[in-house]
């Protein structure tokens, strides 16, 4: 009887004992998951649209208009950021870029040559300007590389150039950006998106 009575004593002091370990493994834990809230990075907050354009032409096949968009985030319209995409007609995007609204203000220096600093309206109308006429039809070039073009193999390896050369139904696009950096785009169908495969100016 005895000895029940000192194993019983033992258990009780034992449990006593165990009790406080665990709550403070458990109330470490519940710390952890606020730090872990309270450190948790905020969303990025996403930016005001300033300007959307959007046209359609034939590009990626001379058969159905691919849609080409230019969306102006930024808290103003100077110093905001354009997002630039290529979406063919069944939702595959071929093509983006993102560039500063400076890039589109840049060639006002070449258009409107004034003795006086432009003001900020002047310079916002200009880029809102530039981006209504991001894409026009004079910007499309068919075949995108003349048969006779020596290669470029600048921006295209030698095998992809000569691959869209030899598609005479292949669309090139012409723009812009800063006051002399052409760009010439063009769709590759083997790499299912739009690729840079020259320049112009400068």
């Amino acid at each position: 009887m005895l000895k029940i009575f000192w194993v019983a004593v033992l258990a009780f002091l034992f449990s006593c004992q165990s009790s406080p370990s665990e709550e403070t493994t458990t109330s470490s834990s519940a710390k952890t998951s606020a730090s872990q809230k309270n450190g948790k990075t905020k969303p990025m907050v996403k930016l005001p649209v300033q300007h959307i354009v959007q046209r359609t032409h034939p590009f990626s096949s001379d058969q159905a208009p691919d849609y080409f968009r230019l969306a102006l985030h930024g808290h103003s319209i100077a110093k905001g950021e354009v997002e630039f995409t290529i979406t063919t007609q069944d939702g595959q995007e071929i093509y983006e870029e993102n560039f500063p609204a400076a890039d589109l203000e840049a060639s006002m220096v070449n258009e409107v040559p004034s003795p006086t600093t432009p003001t900020v309206s002047e310079r916002e109308a200009y880029i809102l300007k530039r981006m209504d006429e991001f894409v026009q039809p004079t910007d499309f070039v068919a075949p995108a590389i003349a048969p006779n073009a020596p290669v470029q193999a600048s921006f295209v390896n030698e095998t992809t150039w000569k691959r869209i050369q030899a598609n005479p139904k292949a669309i090139g696009f012409k723009y812009l950006l800063g006051k002399e950096d052409g760009r010439l785009l063009v769709y590759d169908p083997e790499k299912k998106k739009a690729v840079r495969y020259g320049s112009f100016g400068g």
